[in-house]
């Protein structure tokens, strides 16, 4: 199995790749999951996708988008800032240049679970690892569901809980902070990182 991952803001990827984006998302987030996200002309698209956020785009061997994840600074409106604040127990919410958010992740399952996380999703965690070191983030931020969590957790990626989780329509929510230190690194890349 083959990936190639692209990360780039919206200027970046065609017209074509941008629908393929959104199309994709509508597949796995209202079909395969159930959740109520507004669709339009079969793409899911939200006012976070207007804020010039960076995508990762994800291609199998056929050059066909098979995964994306949409990455926005926290220096301005952000999904867990201003959609589900109140995932965060303390109430407060990053507002740094060194703190992205990762919403949107969408990747289409073709049977290729290791230990319960496909590897296509390694692959992206430690393209979302370079691209941090190239832009200077020190740590992510993200709204997920708890059964993501318990993946990340089991593949060795590094979480802490910003608060309890919350049901959120048809998932149990939580929000989480993302380390990008050795913990991480050793999990995704191996211990020569």
């Amino acid at each position: 199995m083959y990936s190639m991952i692209q990360i780039g803001q919206r200027n970046k990827f065609t017209r074509i790749e941008l629908r393929d984006i959104h199309v994709l998302r509508a597949k796995v987030f209202r079909d395969r999951m159930g959740w109520e996200v507004p669709i339009l002309g079969g793409m899911e698209i939200d006012g976070y996708d207007a804020l010039e956020p960076h995508y990762m785009v994800i291609r199998n061997d056929a050059q066909r988008i098979c995964g994306c994840w949409r990455i926005l600074p926290t220096m301005g409106p952000y999904m867990l800032k201003d959609t589900f604040p109140e995932l965060v127990q303390n109430g407060t919410l990053p507002e740094d240049e060194t703190v992205w958010e990762l919403s949107r992740f969408a990747i289409e399952t073709e049977g290729d679970n290791r230990y319960g996380f496909a590897e296509r999703a390694k692959e992206a965690m430690r393209g979302i690892v370079n691209f941090a070191d190239e832009q200077g983030i020190s740590k992510y931020v993200t709204v997920t569901t708890t059964a993501v969590e318990r993946l990340l957790r089991h593949a060795g990626v590094e979480t802490t809980r910003m608060g309890p989780p919350l049901q959120i329509g048809v998932e149990k929510a939580v929000a989480l902070e993302i380390h990008l230190g050795q913990k991480t690194r050793t999990a995704l890349f191996g211990a020569y990182h």
